[in-house]
Order: structure tokens, then C-alpha cells, then sequence
């Protein structure tokens, strides 16, 4: 079928002068045809909308890259607070010095309030369900702060099944000060009458049992057999040494740049100049190749 298209057109191009020339003027209009609606299709609302997608994802892949930039500074700062010796916390502790030492470790001495002793969840725990306990901090001038001492297991939720973990004496623990965690609307409103918390929330935790807005994470054992003694005592275990701050900026870098790359593609394909009547007919010779 191509072949016999192919001949015949050049048999009109071999032809007698006024059929060329016939010819050649239809494939000419055809030309100007192809040309205007190219045109059109070019400068035409449609390819403005096209063009605004692979536009939009090289923008967002930018800002994913100062984003990333951000948040790896953010990350070296944790790590750097982390690891700096501990210091002892104030006994009034101010937002600002929340705010300059998040993540700082810090020594305090207090004894457990355990009769306001908080149950936050449930939360799992490499899959295993459970809760986070929250106990007051009584401290030596009478000042409170708030521990998030860390999970235990669903079975251990009544202190009496957990007798190491009530200690009535006076403790010395290390936690990371930690600021108020965000809400979230999708999660359920507690009822502090009935002691059911869904959500670490801060405010509300400290007027309930007058401490001050200071959240302190506990720090669990460096050791993996030690951690595992703790929980099998029924223990709290504590926040691991470790940034749980996520990192997904590369991620999404990759993505917005790949699409992008992708839509210039499809959009390149899509806008592409149609050939002109000699192009195509060159085209048509060499795929008939050496039958003509």
C-alpha cells in the first residue's frame, strides 16, 4: 500500500510539467494547511495550559532542593544538640530557653507523681500496640514538669501490673527537652476525666496537673540488652538517641524533576512542526529504500 502511494506520487513528480505543477500546488495548500493549524495549536490556550505543568513541576522541584538544603542544617543542628554534654534544667524554664534547647539533654531530680500518671495512645512499637506514659516531675522547690517516660506494652496499661515502673523514691533521669507537639485535627479530643489521651497534648496536660508547658523525653538505655531488660520489667522505654525528624525532600526532588522532564516529553511530541510536502516525500523514498 505504501509502496504503490509512493510511486504514484512520484509519478506524478516525474510526470508532465503542468501535472508537477498541480501537484506541487496541492501539496503546497496542504503545507499552508498543516502550518496554520500548527500555528494555532502553538499559541493556542490549550498549549499554554500544557506548557504550565512541566513549568510547575521544575519550580517545585527547585524549592524541593532549598527545602532539602533547610532541612539537612536543621538535622546537623539536632545531631550537634544531641550530642553535647548534659546540662541541669532550670527549675522555671522559659519558652525561649525551650526553643534554644530543644533537643539539648539535660539532667533533673524530682520524684514521680504517679497518681496523675498519663496514658497517651494507643501507640505501636515494631508493630506491638501500646502507650506512651506521661508522669508529673516533682522537683525540689515544688515546680512540676512533664516526662514522657516512653512506651509500654497494651497488657502493662494498670500500674499494678508494672511495679518497677512506681518508683516512690527520689530519681535522677536524662531527657531531651522537647517543645509542644502540633495538633492534629484528625485526632480524637481527650477526656481528662477519664484519663484517655490520643495526643501529646501540652497545655492541656500541664494546667490538668500544674506543671509548667515543658515537655521532657526520657532517654532510654544506649544498650539493645539493656533496653530489653527495661521493657520486660515492665519499665517506660525511653526515646532512642537518634533525630526523628523526617527527610523526604530528595524524594520529592526527584519526583517533581522526573515529571517535569517527562511533561517537557510529551509536550515536545505534542508541538512538534509537521514535515513539509518535499520532507515527506524524501521520507516516503527512504523507507521504500532501493524498490524505487
Amino acid at each position: 500500500m505504501l509502496l504503490a502511494q509512493l510511486r504514484r506520487r512520484l509519478s506524478l513528480l516525474r510526470g508532465p510539467v503542468p501535472a508537477r505543477r498541480a501537484y506541487a500546488q496541492r501539496l503546497g495548500a496542504d503545507d499552508s494547511v498543516l502550518e496554520t493549524e500548527w500555528r494555532r495549536l502553538l499559541f493556542s490556550w490549550k498549549t499554554v495550559g500544557l506548557a504550565a505543568i512541566p513549568a510547575t513541576a521544575f519550580g517545585l522541584g527547585t524549592w524541593q532542593v532549598y527545602r532539602l538544603r533547610w532541612k539537612q542544617a536543621l538535622l546537623d543542628d539536632v545531631n550537634d544538640r544531641m550530642h553535647r554534654r548534659s546540662v541541669a534544667l532550670p527549675l522555671r524554664v522559659t519558652a525561649d530557653e525551650i526553643n534554644r534547647n530543644e533537643y539539648r539533654r539535660v539532667i533533673v531530680h524530682g520524684v514521680f507523681d504517679h497518681a496523675h500518671e498519663m496514658l497517651v495512645g494507643p501507640r505501636a512499637h515494631e508493630g506491638e500496640p501500646g502507650f506512651v506514659v506521661v508522669t508529673p516531675l516533682v522537683r525540689e522547690d515544688g515546680s512540676r514538669v512533664l516526662v514522657n517516660r516512653g512506651w509500654i506494652r497494651r497488657e502493662l496499661r494498670d500500674p499494678r501490673t508494672r511495679p518497677d515502673s512506681q518508683p516512690a523514691q527520689p530519681v535522677t533521669i536524662v531527657a531531651f527537652v522537647r517543645r509542644a507537639p502540633r495538633g492534629n485535627a484528625f485526632v480524637p479530643k481527650p477526656d481528662p476525666q477519664a484519663n484517655e489521651w490520643f495526643a501529646l497534648d501540652l497545655p492541656l496536660m500541664a494546667e490538668r496537673t500544674g506543671a509548667q508547658p515543658v515537655l521532657l523525653d526520657a532517654i532510654q538505655p544506649e544498650s539493645p540488652a539493656a533496653a530489653v531488660h527495661v521493657a520486660r520489667r515492665g519499665i517506660p522505654l525511653g526515646t532512642p538517641m537518634q533525630v526523628d525528624i523526617r527527610n523526604n525532600h530528595l524524594q520529592y526532588l526527584i519526583t517533581w524533576y522526573a515529571l517535569g522532564v517527562l511533561t517537557t516529553a510529551m509536550l515536545a511530541v505534542k508541538l512538534r512542526r509537521p514535515l513539509s510536502a518535499s520532507a515527506r516525500v524524501k521520507q516516503m523514498r527512504d523507507r521504500a529504500g532501493g524498490f524505487l
